[in-house]
């Protein structure tokens, strides 16, 4: 069993039930109930902090051309992102979707100062970010590809705010919860996170009693047979 993922400052019952879970038995519990799998691809990983866990807030940004910036994609967006982060809440997780570019960063100090000071608890992208010293300083868990000093502004327009987005491989709408450790980022079903809380729970304690059981001096084989995990 891992330590307490950063919590979630808001009341929130349905995403404390995953406060104990490590994401990998998320997704495994998960795959048990046939349900699609929601983890974020590796490329994404841990760059800033331990755990996450919390509420998706959603931008998708997309690169500029040399033909069509901010107005001509979406004009009505040009301070999308700004007004998404003031929005933010205790127990927010930013998600900001570049269509897996991460020539330069979309995420940044001022953004982090401001989240951080409204009750976010990190962020997920599947482009990069800068200032991570910063986000240490506020205490938020960052997922990201990487890191670059090259700033997205003027380079990536806003196109989506508040809406489902594509971030490395996965569909995330507003409000799904969002837990990562340093295994990787799972996205649980809001309308699904009874069931799997309950299955989680249930392979833990299976997995408990199995290395129980080889502490008894049983073999993996035994335990693997005896259990009837993979």
């Amino acid at each position: 069993m891992a330590a307490p993922a950063t919590p979630v400052r808001l009341a929130d019952p349905v995403a404390h039930a995953f406060d104990i879970f490590q994401a990998a038995t998320v997704s495994d519990a998960m795959f048990s109930l046939g349900l699609k799998d929601s983890a974020l691809d590796p490329i994404v990983r841990l760059v800033s902090g331990k755990r996450l866990l919390g509420r998706a807030r959603t931008v998708g940004r997309t690169p500029i051309t040399a033909n069509a910036g901010q107005l001509e994609l979406a004009k009505d967006y040009a301070f999308a992102i700004q007004q998404v982060i003031d929005a933010c809440q205790p127990g927010t997780v930013m998600v900001i979707a570049t269509q897996g570019i991460a020539s330069h960063a979309n995420w940044g100090g001022n953004m982090a100062h401001r989240a951080s000071h409204l009750g976010a608890v990190g962020l997920v992208t599947d482009g990069a970010l800068r200032d991570v010293e910063e986000m240490e300083g506020y205490g938020l868990t960052i997922f990201a590809q990487g890191t670059s000093v090259r700033a997205g502004q003027h380079r990536f327009a806003t196109t989506v705010a508040n809406e489902p987005v594509f971030c490395a491989g996965v569909y995330i709408r507003p409000d799904d919860i969002i837990l990562g450790d340093r295994d990787g980022v799972i996205v649980i079903p809001p309308e699904h996170a009874a069931d799997i809380a309950r299955k989680a729970a249930e392979l833990l304690g299976i997995e408990k009693e199995m290395q129980s059981y080889m502490d008894s001096g049983a073999s993996l084989y035994d335990a693997v047979m005896k259990y009837k995990v993979r």
